[in-house]
């Protein structure tokens, strides 16, 4: 015969009736696991993160260094590109066309100020190089002319390699 209530008033209830919610033991496991999952997860989240920080400062320097070299084309006068650590950003710099032929000017003028390309997680080296009228790609620093030269952008874990040669041709590898 079977215990049913509404048979038999007199029975005692069922023992998981009026049971409701969790016992503390319960939540202490649930809590501890998730804070296991966590302790695991914030590791591989914040590595991502600083890759994904080099990774993009890496990308707005390649495409500020190409906008500057077709700048230089298209004015037909060199555009100095200078990275600025301190600061992480870069500074354009160009000789101004002026009279009548039109003519670069002997001394470079900054265009704007200073735009930033990195958060300051990232270490980038003091850079300066000429984009010249014709494509190519000449350092201040290196003799030879074009010249091929390279500049690491890094964090901790975290480094990229971004390769300039004389012909401006931008790439960016991880080493």
């Amino acid at each position: 015969m079977s215990c049913n209530r509404a048979h038999n008033p007199s029975a005692p209830p069922p023992s998981h009736i009026g049971r409701a919610g969790f016992t503390m033991l319960e939540l202490i496991v649930v809590i501890a696991v998730f804070a296991i999952m966590m302790a695991i997860a914030l590791p591989i989240i914040n590595n991502t993160l600083i890759s994904m920080h080099v990774t993009s400062a890496a990308s707005s320097l390649s495409g500020a260094i190409q906008a500057a070299r077709y700048q230089a084309i298209s004015t037909g006068c060199p555009v100095q590109f200078t990275t600025l650590p301190a600061s992480n950003s870069y500074q354009l710099a160009t000789e101004a066309v002026s009279g009548t032929p039109p003519a670069c000017a002997t001394t470079y003028t900054n265009l704007g100020n200073p735009v930033p390309f990195a958060n300051s997680d990232v270490t980038v080296p003091s850079v300066t190089f000429l984009l010249n009228p014709g494509g190519t790609v000449t350092s201040t620093s290196v003799v030879t002319s074009p010249a091929s030269f390279s500049m690491q952008l890094k964090n901790v874990n975290v480094s990229k390699t971004v390769t300039v040669n004389g012909v401006g041709n931008v790439t960016i590898t991880a080493p």
